[in-house]
């Protein structure tokens, strides 16, 4: 038996950096990309099984071929955790399950 979490996403709504701000934090994400945040989500792995923490990223269509994962657990409703499902809504396929509160 395996279990794994990988955090994929740490940043607040905002995402670091933010547009226009010009704190240390986000000139130091602007310089060097391993100081970027992106939108809250994580994946955990059991088994074979993968779920997707919240849908906050835009970039899931890139980042999952479609059947590559099972399920989607949201935390919460607030948009950003939940923008990344949209291109999902219109695309072909198995439907993925999406659970939440």
């Amino acid at each position: 038996m395996s279990l794994t979490l990988t955090l994929t996403g740490t940043g607040g709504a905002q995402g670091v950096p933010a547009w226009g701000c010009e704190c240390a934090a986000c000139a130091r994400a602007r310089r060097s990309p391993q100081y970027r945040r992106q939108p809250c989500s994580g994946v955990v792995k059991f088994n074979d099984a993968i779920t997707l923490i919240d849908a906050g990223r835009h970039d899931l269509t890139d980042r999952w071929s479609p059947g590559s994962f099972q399920q989607f657990l949201l935390t919460h409703y607030h948009m950003d955790h939940v923008q990344g499902l949209f291109p999902l809504r219109w695309g072909v396929g198995d439907v993925i399950p999406v659970y939440g509160p």
